[in-house]
């Protein structure tokens, strides 16, 4: 099994083990811990869902981080190929190439910009999410970073305050009182304050904070407000009916004409065959409500449901936001024939895994259209957290 290896250039704070299943991910984040020198402090992300089976397997260590995001989450994200160095191999584990972000502080701020916010709010996102996660760890490991890049780098200043407390107090000093600063102000400050109620009221992801999440409730209300049964078949129900009626009265009709003497019995058919298309266009036009609200209340009323509930599932493990779930209800019900799907969903032996398919086929090509993205650098990551300074 593969290891997450380990940052030469300075220690690590942070590395993500987002496995496909929960033995995997504690046999990585054991090794990891095998590794840790005494004294040493290294935090292990994983995924959101499998986090309380690996703290039970552990007994509650402190070392173990529950991510904002469940594991196939990120698994859709990674394999749409939209956030640069994130990368997922062979048996499923996804980790990025140069590991110097946590996985639920980038995908918060992928997923901000993908909903529509500006690049410093998603990185706002993103620090905010990291301190959720991590704590004050988060940010000292930001900010050691910054003053070592500043002590390699010309490019990179530090402010003419921190250089004088850097000397007066020393570095681990000024990190810690700066660091727990930020936190703190991050934590009571009425952006992080809002930002909070959003993060409440929308369980698609728990722990994340970013811009644009739809709820559960919101996909539910949209799903159902554009896929139900009458919608769906409302264009086909005068189409149903005709044919139905024009079939039925055909055969009444062809009874009808051999009530009539001296004619031969293919032109008594033919002339009950003509009034029995007139008459069951008439009978048709009565009864195609009737019959129409049998088929729905039925067996079509049961394949949207379980298509609506797969479309649900499944928006909320692709992250949609709601332009992206508007723009594959749109395909569905004007691109697809999906009263032909309902009945090839209908005749399959796994109804809900017919619909799954279909939607994953659909949600796939939809998110490859995002936007691709660098994460933000730890200079981004800096200048934000000395805003909460």
């Amino acid at each position: 099994m593969e290891q997450i290896l380990l940052s030469k250039k300075h220690r690590q704070l942070l590395h993500n083990v987002y496995c496909p299943t929960v033995e995997q991910t504690i046999a990585i984040c054991e090794v990891e811990l095998e590794q840790l020198e005494e004294g040493q402090i290294n935090y292990l992300e994983v995924p959101f869902d499998q986090f309380e089976q690996v703290i039970a397997h552990f007994n509650n260590t402190d070392y173990i981080k529950q991510g904002a995001f469940t594991y196939q989450q990120v698994r859709h994200i990674a394999e749409a190929g939209n956030i640069h160095h994130l990368t997922m191999n062979e048996q499923g584990m996804i980790c990025f190439l140069e590991e110097t972000i946590g996985m639920s502080t980038a995908l918060s701020f992928a997923q901000s910009k993908w909903n529509g916010a500006e690049r410093e709010d998603a990185v706002e996102n993103a620090v905010l999410t990291g301190l959720s996660i991590i704590g004050e760890s988060f940010a000292e490991e930001i900010i050691e970073q910054q003053i070592q890049f500043a002590t390699m780098s010309e490019q990179i200043e530090l402010d003419e305050g921190m250089l004088g407390a850097i000397k007066k107090n020393g570095t681990k000093a000024v990190v810690k009182r700066m660091a727990g600063s930020a936190t703190k102000k991050a934590a009571y400050s009425s952006i992080a304050a809002k930002k909070a109620i959003t993060l409440l009221n929308a369980n698609v992801v728990t722990g994340a904070i970013v811009t644009g999440v739809m709820s559960s409730v919101d996909i539910v209300r949209t799903i159902k407000g554009q896929m139900s049964p009458a919608q769906l078949f409302k264009n086909v129900s005068k189409t149903a009916a005709s044919v139905a009626g024009s079939i039925g009265g055909l055969i009444v009709g062809g009874g009808i004409g051999f009530t009539i003497p001296n004619v031969s019995t293919a032109v008594i058919s033919l002339i009950g065959g003509i009034i029995g298309l007139i008459l069951g266009s008439v009978v048709a036009t009565k009864l195609a409500k009737k019959l129409l609200d049998l088929i729905i209340k039925d067996d079509a009323a049961k394949m949207v449901e379980i298509f609506n509930e797969q479309l649900a599932d499944l928006s909320e493990q692709y992250l949609l936001n709601e332009r992206e779930l508007q723009q594959v209800l749109h395909d569905f019900n004007e691109i697809y024939n999906m009263p032909q799907e309902f009945r090839e969903m209908f005749a399959t032996d796994n109804r809900a895994a017919f619909a799954r398919g279909m939607i994953e086929k659909e949600l796939d090509r939809i998110v490859r259209q995002r936007m691709y993205l660098q994460v933000p650098t730890n200079q981004e990551l800096y200048k934000m957290i000395e805003r909460f300074v």
